[in-house]
């Protein structure tokens, strides 16, 4: 039998394996399906629209400037920033989507949030010291000065002296709590909010209590100082009236019994302290309850309660975790639960057994938020009830659970932010956006001729990926998109694009070759996406770091840049190369006239051409 050699065997054709490109465009199909899909549901099954920000869309925007009395000293950087992080916590706690909380200069920690729903009042509230004490109550009195006005503008030949000498019973002491919550409503109306007490004026920054005591005069001040009871004669009524011209920032200055046996110093003085007037522990102070109504036939007709108070034994420091709950006598009322550290509850238990049947007003800031009575000793928990809304509780427990600030804040200004110049610019940014789409396209059918679709079509299907997924992150994370976020998503078309030119350019070299584009594609695609994935990981890197370390606009640019980038990765695996692949098979990208991807190239000569 004769041998068979290699020479006579038949050949066997040998194909080159080509890529399943349907598995790509289905997958992207998927992708692109669950965005939509998401996003329209996000948005109650409507066109999905992208959540503006500040700059977009108007807002409010709040300054809060650091105060510390005694001292022109502006606070510490690291205390600054623990007081920024606090108030962004407690921003976000109130529900607003992607508020921008930074400081700015020394002392100014400015508060963004983007909508036209905002509350202007709980916005104010996250400025507040949220110095909690517990503190028993020396003495009470009725302040009726709100009373009297609105009485006397009403009818001024009513004379309510009557009800000036009433003074809360042990019963009586929960008024202040059944009104409780009003404190948020009646403070933020104005820049004085939960202890957000004015600002002292130029005028008022340097005044001393020598200063006051000649400006109430020296009798004025000698019988204040030894009232040991609310004067009762018209004498001494009279001598005391210079006290009722006293600023809030003088009243702080006067000694805690002189505040609150003096009747001309009202809730209205001691209220618009500045803040942290009440918040030393170890000394006796004075504060006031929420005004509450005097009668349930005349609701507008308010009075309020002055406590003279200890020092304080335990502190909100003490407070280990505060949640809301119902009071269990009343289903309908809502108290914040406050559990106390084990040092808490010592101290607290100590409070309660020696003082079993008095009055503890719990303070917050410069205002006591209730003062109920002592029935019997406890210790590891208490509640805080006031007849609060579940707002207000919520709120409350938030402050309390995030902690006080280190420095006392005053609210500078809250400003309504037009979306006017926004919207111009946005307009303006998505012009450049359109025009760099064009352009783009214009360049790449010049240079690449028909391959300039494939470009149009991958930077079309990057939108179609990121329209819906910035609108579903809007809905659902609260991500608002800002002039900042526009300028990333323009830079990143310039980024997309180089990606599609690494590879284009890289199956040029490989059709300079001699290679077909069926050959050429598949090799320059391993080599291209070497290139393409390196370039894009140093994108993410800077987009990751500048979000880390940037605050306010730049973290907004950083995000669009990162996400732009995954997006890039995407396209160019799920669409740029498997249409490539798939063009590849007919005859147009080997037509020098419509393909694009051909290089002239010199003749070879000498060896090089012995070799070929």
């Amino acid at each position: 039998m004769a041998s068979v050699t290699g020479a006579d065997r038949p050949r066997k054709k040998i194909q080159r394996k080509r890529l399943a490109v349907a598995p790509y465009f289905v997958a992207l199909i998927a992708v692109l399906a669950i965005l939509w899909v998401s996003a329209l549901a996000g948005s109650g099954w409507k066109f999905p629209t992208p959540k503006l920000g500040l700059d977009l869309q108007g807002g409010l925007s709040m300054t809060l400037t650091a105060y510390q009395q005694g001292t022109d000293e502006p606070p510490s950087a690291e205390t600054m920033e623990q007081a920024r992080q606090i108030i962004e916590s407690r921003v976000n706690s109130t529900g607003v989507s992607e508020p921008e909380v930074f400081v700015e200069g020394n002392e100014n920690i400015v508060v963004n949030v983007a909508g036209d729903d905002i509350d202007e009042e709980a916005l104010r509230d996250v400025g507040a010291p949220a110095e909690l004490r517990f503190r028993i109550v020396t003495n009470s009195t009725m302040d009726t000065s709100a009373l009297e006005e609105a009485l006397a503008e009403e009818s001024p030949s009513e004379d309510p002296s009557d009800t000036a000498s009433e003074t809360p019973t042990a019963e009586s002491s929960e008024t202040p709590t059944d009104d409780a919550s009003e404190t948020p409503t009646e403070e933020t109306t104005s820049d004085d909010a939960s202890g957000q007490g004015q600002a002292p004026t130029t005028d008022d920054a340097d005044v001393t209590l020598d200063d006051v005591w000649e400006k109430v005069g020296a009798d004025a001040a000698a019988t204040a100082q030894a009232l040991t009871a609310a004067p009762a004669d018209e004498a001494t009524m009279a001598l005391l009236e210079p006290f009722g011209e006293l600023t809030p920032e003088e009243v702080s200055l006067l000694p805690a019994n002189v505040q609150f046996f003096v009747p001309q110093i009202t809730c209205t003085q001691l209220d618009n302290r500045p803040p942290g007037a009440v918040q030393q522990a170890d000394i006796e102070v004075v504060a006031c309850s929420a005004p509450e109504p005097y009668s349930q036939d005349d609701p507008d007709l308010k009075v309020a309660y002055k406590y003279l108070l200890q020092p304080a034994t335990v502190l909100g420091s003490d407070v280990t975790q505060a949640d809301v709950g119902t009071d269990q006598a009343n289903p309908n009322m809502f108290v914040v639960n406050v559990q106390f550290s084990s040092t808490g509850a010592q101290a607290w238990g100590t409070l309660t057994t020696e003082n079993v049947g008095s009055q503890v007003a719990i303070v917050l800031d410069n205002e006591v938020v209730s003062a109920p009575t002592i029935n019997e000793a406890s210790s590891n928990s208490t509640q805080i009830s006031g007849d609060f809304s579940a707002d207000e509780a919520n709120q409350l427990a938030d402050q309390l659970n995030f902690g006080s600030l280190p420095t006392t804040f005053v609210v500078e200004t809250v400003n309504e932010v037009t979306a006017t110049l926004g919207v111009d610019q946005l307009e303006a940014g998505m012009i450049a956006m359109l025009l760099g789409l064009i352009l783009v396209f214009l360049y790449s059918m010049v240079y690449y001729r028909l391959m300039g679709f494939v470009v149009l079509g991958s930077l079309l299907v990057a939108s179609a990926v990121l329209y819906p997924a910035i609108a579903l992150l809007g809905s659902q994370v609260g991500l608002t998109l800002t002039l900042a976020g526009v300028a990333g998503f323009v830079v990143s078309i310039g980024i997309t694009a180089d990606s599609f030119i690494v590879y284009f350019e890289r199956i040029k070299e490989e059709m300079a070759g001699g290679r077909s584009a069926r050959s050429a594609i598949p090799r320059a695609w391993v080599r291209a996406r070497r290139t393409i994935m390196s370039a894009n990981a140093i994108s993410m890197i800077s987009a990751v770091v500048l979000y880390i370390l940037a605050i306010g606009p730049v973290r907004a640019f950083a995000f669009s840049l990162g996400i732009s980038t995954i997006v890039d990765v995407m396209i160019v695996f799920l669409f740029t190369h498997p249409i490539a692949e798939w063009l590849s098979r007919g005859r147009v990208l080997n037509s020098q006239a419509l393909s694009g991807l051909h290089t002239k190239t010199a003749p070879a000569t000498g060896d090089a051409a012995a070799k070929g």
